[in-house]
């Protein structure tokens, strides 16, 4: 089951040969050929249950063949060949579903006991994608904060196979001078995302730059949040539509950064396609759904991250899924944060009510283009354990559990033009989880995880949990 250097230098080709060209949307090609093998191969075949596939399609009595670390073939049993020389693994009454895509969060400056630059080390970011293999995440965007020398190291060593866990992609970003991202990343020494511009004319060097270093995905932060440093002025659209139409140039995949539903309209008219966080201060309207509909768009919602003050809160140190990452004195420290911490029903002012209830609202109506983010690593949100969380917010917020799962795989993949993850079918990476449990009886049961594959190789998850909660 182990993969092997030929299939990695055929498919290794920028971004981990994930990506294609072109802003394909949701289209994108969702298979592809499977590429002649040399060398030792290992091939194996799951028996016997039940396979999501990531597009809202399901397979009752499936059989998957996986090859190296590409899926061969998955069909029902009797309509797919096991080679004779398969190891054949029955799977009888379980379930196996795409690993997860996760389209945003903040690797490498949390350490569970410390947050900052100094955690920011070659060691903690491997961990993290390690953490996120555990919990069935297959591949992370980590979107405008990671530091450039470490990070850029480790990408290449997962590419040459020298590290493992989930799939990491990194996004550096661009905005206002002083302005960009959360000041609790700009304020601390050693912090690089941001590539501050000024002009229209700035604005396409920076790209053109960052184009020259390989930049595949690039963050424009477009709202001004923080007023200390005089950067309380929103990057404008004569900038951010440079922006967008130079990275077309260079075929860069921009993801922007707005909370409003002024920015994201003006964003949409500009050519954007995606977005963190959606329209939180007030109802989207029939032109916005337009405009997304239009452009095709993808939206984040980062539901953990929003509703945590709000009438969804609760605790998380207590739950025995979480645990299994951390070891008794994290959770023996979050408790007793909590303690000193006001309550979720003292928090449930009008004003909360109201945000909770527009927040509800605006995700429904964006639904078909809800994609999975969470945000962890820079509020609090725990690696793995957050997107089990959101996948629970989508079905709490209206989504069926098989939606959600598409959201989560499929859809998100497709956003960043990632065609060969997300989905369990023939030419795709064999990136999946099996379930004990069946998630689309009940959105928790992806908590059930039996195993997880990841380019074909069994994560050892009990080394990595002993590892973790000694």
């Amino acid at each position: 089951m182990r993969s092997t250097a030929p299939a990695r230098q055929v498919w290794f080709i920028r971004l981990a040969g994930l990506l294609v060209v072109a802003n394909t949307g949701c289209g994108g090609e969702s298979g592809a050929p499977i590429p002649p093998s040399s060398g030792p191969q290992s091939v194996w075949a799951l028996t016997g249950g039940r396979v999501i596939v990531g597009d809202g399609d399901v397979i009752e009595d499936a059989t998957l063949v996986v090859r190296d670390d590409l899926i061969l073939d998955v069909g029902r049993a009797g309509d797919v060949e096991v080679p004779v020389a398969a190891t054949v693994i029955d799977l009888t009454g379980q379930t196996v579903m795409p690993a997860l895509v996760n389209t945003h969060a903040h690797l490498g400056w949390e350490r569970y006991t410390g947050w900052g630059s100094e955690q920011f080390t070659r060691e903690n970011l491997i961990d993290h994608l390690y953490r996120h293999a555990y919990f069935g995440v297959g591949t992370i965007i980590s979107t405008g904060s990671d530091r450039e020398a470490i990070a850029h190291e480790v990408w290449q060593a997962q590419q040459l196979g020298d590290v493992g866990g989930a799939r990491y992609l990194l996004s550096p970003g661009v905005g206002t001078p002083g302005g960009g991202p959360n000041p609790r990343f700009t304020d601390d020494d050693g912090w690089w995302g941001l590539n501050s511009v000024s002009s229209a004319t700035e604005a396409r060097d920076a790209v053109r730059a960052l184009a020259a270093r390989e930049v595949q995905i690039l963050k424009i932060w477009v709202d001004a949040r923080d007023t200390r440093r005089g950067a309380g002025v929103k990057l404008e659209p004569e900038i951010y539509a440079a922006v967008l139409d130079e990275a077309q140039v260079h075929d860069i995949r921009v993801i922007a950064h707005a909370t409003t539903l002024e920015d994201h309209k003006r964003l949409l008219a500009a050519g954007a396609r995606r977005f963190i966080h959606m329209p939180y201060d007030r109802a989207v309207d029939d032109e916005y759904l337009a405009l997304v509909a239009a452009r095709n768009a993808f939206i984040v919602p980062t539901l953990g991250m929003v509703t945590k003050r709000e009438p969804y809160r609760r605790p998380v140190f207590d739950d025995p899924f979480f645990q299994q990452q951390v070891s008794a004195d994290v959770v023996s420290m979050l408790r007793d944060a909590a303690a000193d911490t006001p309550g979720a029903e003292q928090t449930r002012t009008a004003a909360a009510e109201e945000r909770a209830r527009v927040i509800a609202d605006n995700f429904a109506r964006l639904g078909d283009h809800i994609i999975l983010g969470t945000d962890a690593g820079a509020v609090g949100d725990f690696f793995g354990y957050a997107d089990h969380l959101e996948l629970e917010l989508f079905v709490e917020l209206g989504m069926t559990p098989s939606q959600a799962i598409v959201a989560a795989t499929t859809r998100a993949a497709r956003a960043f033009g990632l065609t060969r993850v997300g989905s369990i079918e023939a030419g795709q990476f064999a990136d999946f989880m099996v379930l004990a449990a069946n998630p689309l009886d009940d959105i928790r049961n992806t908590r059930e995880i039996a195993r997880v594959y990841l380019r074909g190789e069994e994560v050892d998850r009990d080394a990595l949990r002993a590892g973790w909660v000694r």
